[in-house]
């Protein structure tokens, strides 16, 4: 087990660095579960690439955030990711504040660190990093729990919703780093 703190007071992006690298790691499957998806194009690059390479990759959002401009920020990112295959879960069942990764049912990444441009370069946040199956195992059944109380986004129907909503949703992604 490691513990990993980043903040701004950090000369690189430790954190994000260590989320790509996890993310290019994997080789069957990648499950994460955060409040607030905002990504960067680096982290967004190493999530598209592990769909393109044929990892199951599992991204779980609440449905309902405390964030109107947030929402409509990560919606920006939803079409790029669900063409890749790349399954996104809505959860249902109340508020979803676990941020957590785990890859290939070995290494599970568990902490403060939100998705998003905040958390990589202003928070102060501290992640846990494991590199045990049984850890793992415990938090992919925290997962699968999230899974069962979630609903998917399907593709064909994401690009029926309106125009007016899609161009809202690009022009509040460009405001992403303020949020």
């Amino acid at each position: 087990m490691q513990i990993f703190p980043s903040g701004p007071q950090s000369s690189t992006q430790h954190i994000e660095q260590l989320l790509v690298a996890a993310l290019y790691a994997a080789r069957r499957e990648i499950v994460l579960t955060t409040p607030y998806f905002i990504p960067s194009e680096t982290l967004l690059t190493a999530l598209r690439s592990a769909a393109i390479r044929g990892v199951r990759v599992i991204l779980i959002v609440p449905e309902k955030i405390d964030s109107t401009l947030v929402r409509y920020a990560s919606n920006a990112y939803v079409e790029d990711l669900l063409e890749v295959g790349i399954t996104i879960l809505r959860f249902r069942a109340g508020l979803l504040h676990t941020k957590s990764m785990v890859v290939d049912e070995e290494i599970t990444i568990f902490g403060t660190v939100n998705l998003d441009l905040r958390s990589f370069e202003l928070n102060f946040e501290v992640s846990m990093l494991t590199y045990d199956p049984a850890f793992a195992a415990t938090a992919r059944a925290m997962q699968s729990q999230y899974e069962s109380k979630s609903q998917a986004l399907q593709l064909a129907r994401w690009r029926g919703r309106p125009d007016w909503r899609r161009r809202l949703e690009n022009a509040v992604q460009v405001l992403s780093p303020l949020l």
